[in-house]
């Protein structure tokens, strides 16, 4: 738990942009999506508004696409203003150091037994000890791993260097998801196109479980170029001297730039080229999210902190300072259609069917925030 005191410092933007983020869990999580009801109700759910809460199976982007890489550029952001509180206070860079990798293990371990209840596989996987089709990787466990290798290369490596790595990451990754292939694999076969040729997709099957998983070992390293994205951006957030609308204008320059690099590396190249895909996580896909993010940022940034508009943010905020919170209730407990049983039952009686989803639904969120409200209230904020 962290009082409210403690955390002064913080950018207020930056916990209602990732309360913004966090939103749209509430929309696309409860048994079925809110946002698909309202749309169903109208017979639109298969139009295109309907289709951005839902994954892109290939290459392409959507909504629900940047909801993951925007949290983790969030993440980034925010450790340029904590490492720099930790050396204010004498801390070493090994003791940062212990703390980065405590927190990373656990975000791992956490999301990996998370899975095993969401899979129904607890007692199949643990109990039984059969690892085979353990769930390694979870969207907290990468966010932990990614951010982690992040915030190790942030401490140790100087600016320049840390732009270099970053950069190496994403070339790097860009010739291995365009490249490499599995061993055995027929020749001239394309990964992108038959994905269960490719290099990752072998990792995976050979190394890591049974089943290839979205994004797997390789785009976790991927995603660790995305934190660093953020972290980047948190470093403008931080010079002195320089006024909020610079920063702003400096922000959404950032942006063009990435999207640029994104961009060109997703067709500019030919064959080469590597799409922007969100199952690899390419590194398309990695410059082009960090763009929409950095952008987004720049917004907020200059509505809340830089023009001082904060009262609408709040509905936000209360969300953004519980952000695992939110994710483990809407991943379990309000990820059920028990859930919606439990609590509005009568509605199926007197309701068509989807206006009582609809309205189901809209309880289970506002029941949700309440509860956030609550622990706002009381100072109580999660961390790991």
């Amino acid at each position: 738990m962290m009082d409210k005191d403690s955390l002064s410092g913080r950018l207020e933007s930056l916990d209602v942009l990732r309360g913004f983020d966090m939103f749209f869990i509430f929309l696309a999580d409860p048994v079925p999506c809110i946002f698909w009801t309202f749309l169903a109700m109208f017979g639109w759910q298969d139009s295109w508004l309907g289709l951005q809460f839902e994954h892109i199976p290939g290459n392409g982007l959507r909504l629900y696409d940047c909801i993951f890489p925007l949290f983790l550029f969030i993440s980034g952001v925010a450790f340029p203003f904590s490492y720099a509180k930790q050396r204010e206070r004498g801390m070493t860079a090994w003791q940062s150091s212990k703390r980065v990798m405590a927190r990373a293990i656990t975000l791992f371990l956490l999301g990996s037994m998370l899975w095993t209840v969401i899979d129904g596989t607890l007692e199949k996987n643990i109990l039984s000890m059969e690892w085979n089709t353990f769930r390694v990787w979870s969207v907290i466990g990468r966010i932990g791993l990614a951010w982690g290798g992040a915030a190790l290369i942030y401490i140790y490596a100087g600016r320049k260097s840390r732009i270099a790595i970053a950069a190496a990451i994403l070339l790097a990754m860009w010739a291995v998801m365009r490249f490499a292939v599995a061993p055995g694999a027929p020749e001239g076969v394309n990964p992108l196109i038959e994905r269960q040729w490719s290099f990752a997709c072998w990792l995976d099957v050979n190394y890591l479980t049974t089943a290839r998983r979205p994004e797997g070992g390789l785009g976790t390293i991927t995603m660790i170029a995305n934190a660093m994205l953020g972290m980047f951006a948190g470093d403008i957030l931080r010079r002195k001297g320089v006024s909020g609308g610079r920063k702003t204008v400096q922000l959404f320059a950032y942006a063009a730039l990435l999207a640029a690099c994104g961009l060109s590396m997703a067709f500019a190249f030919g064959d080469c080229s590597l799409p922007v895909n969100k199952p690899m996580w390419s590194s398309s896909f990695a410059l082009v999210t960090a763009a929409i993010s950095s952008a987004l940022l720049a917004v907020f940034y200059w509505i809340v902190d830089v023009k001082g508009w904060r009262s609408w943010g709040f509905f936000f905020k209360v969300i953004g300072m519980n952000a695992i919170t939110v994710y483990l209730l809407m991943r379990t407990v309000f990820n059920t259609p028990f859930a919606l049983d439990y609590f509005f039952s009568g509605l199926y009686k007197v309701m068509p069917p989807l206006v009582a989803d609809f309205f189901a639904q809209a309880g289970l969120i506002a029941i949700v925030w309440l509860f956030l409200l609550f622990l706002y209230r009381r100072n109580i904020f999660l961390r790991v």
